[in-house]
């Protein structure tokens, strides 16, 4: 089975920091804006991923 070189670094990095990530999350008291940072930097690492992805297919 063939994986994406990204997608398998996306996985094991969400491996290694998702309890950190967890543990900041839930800290986060009175900050509700804590895992919208999360989710837009997710969607901007996408959108930057597949630009990419179309200019290197031309």
């Amino acid at each position: 089975m063939y994986l994406n070189r990204i997608l398998l670094l996306v996985l094991v990095l969400l491996y290694v920091f998702a309890p950190i990530m967890t543990d900041w999350v839930a800290a986060g008291g009175t900050q509700w804006y804590r895992p919208h940072i999360i989710w837009a930097i997710v969607i901007a690492v996408s959108g930057v991923a597949l630009y990419r992805g179309r200019s290197d297919d031309a």
